[in-house]
């Protein structure tokens, strides 16, 4: 249960948008039953994408709150640019995932990085490849990850990775809040929303500028949006942000 960032393209004031994401872990919202436990603050983490656009790759995850933390601050002035993919992950960790380190997102791991909102039962049935390497601590999120990696490396060569991804989503056959996430691999940018339960906590956004996008899981509070340009993306949308200038295609799940 987590607050999901992802910015493609180029985008003003994006280290500002960054640092008021980080609000979020304290005043971020929550799906019924957990009020009594505010906030998402079991760790936080940022992957971004290398210079070649050809992968992505870990700048830092952390413990603790990223609403005022030091390494958040510093994370995001050590980049003297702006990365053509940014994700960030605010957690609010799942009953029985321990709270550790590794079990921080994002999740990168051949040149792929991932965030996920949501919990998946009996995930560690999920097929995958046995040449990756599990890290987690039994990690849900991680499972997932391995199984749709391991749907991309076996595709047919005729079948693009958006449909490769539709396909392993629509056959993993197993129970779940929700699969929303972000994953990408340098260059495009994939975004899923996917739920079976809180509708209005299970949320994806979208925000479009002249040259790039921004997904995050509730509207981020700055005087440089304007909230009426927020969409919210339907349930079982599956979204490819790709190119330059930027532009989106609706994918079918």
């Amino acid at each position: 249960m987590c607050r999901l960032l992802g910015i493609y393209g180029q985008v003003d004031r994006w280290r500002e948008i960054v640092t008021a994401f980080s609000i979020q872990a304290e005043t971020g919202n929550l799906p019924p039953g957990r009020q009594a436990d505010p906030g998402h603050k079991d760790g936080w983490g940022i992957t971004i994408s290398n210079c070649s656009q050809t992968a992505m790759v870990p700048l830092i995850r952390q413990l603790g709150s990223a609403y005022g933390s030091a390494g958040y601050r510093e994370a995001l002035n050590s980049l003297p640019d702006q990365p053509e993919i940014l994700l960030c992950h605010l957690r609010k960790a799942s009953d029985n995932i321990p709270i550790t380190l590794s079990n921080t997102h994002p999740f990168v791991d051949n040149g792929w990085g991932l965030i996920h909102n949501g919990t998946i039962y009996r995930a560690q049935s999920l097929p995958r490849d046995p040449q990756l390497i599990f890290t987690s601590q039994d990690s849900d999120t991680e499972h997932l990850f391995h199984y749709l990696l391991t749907k991309i490396k076996q595709r047919p060569a005729d079948k693009t990775l958006s449909a490769a991804l539709a396909d392993a989503i629509r056959s993993l056959g197993l129970d779940y809040t929700a699969l929303n996430l972000l994953l990408s691999n340098g260059r495009d940018l994939y975004v899923l929303r996917n739920f079976k339960k809180h509708a209005a906590y299970y949320t994806l956004y979208c925000y479009g500028f002249s040259g790039g996008f921004i997904i995050c899981s509730q509207p981020i509070e700055l005087a440089c949006f304007d909230r009426q340009r927020w969409t919210l993306m339907a349930n079982q949308s599956l979204l490819r942000i790709h190119g330059s200038p930027p532009q989106i295609d609706d994918c079918q799940l």
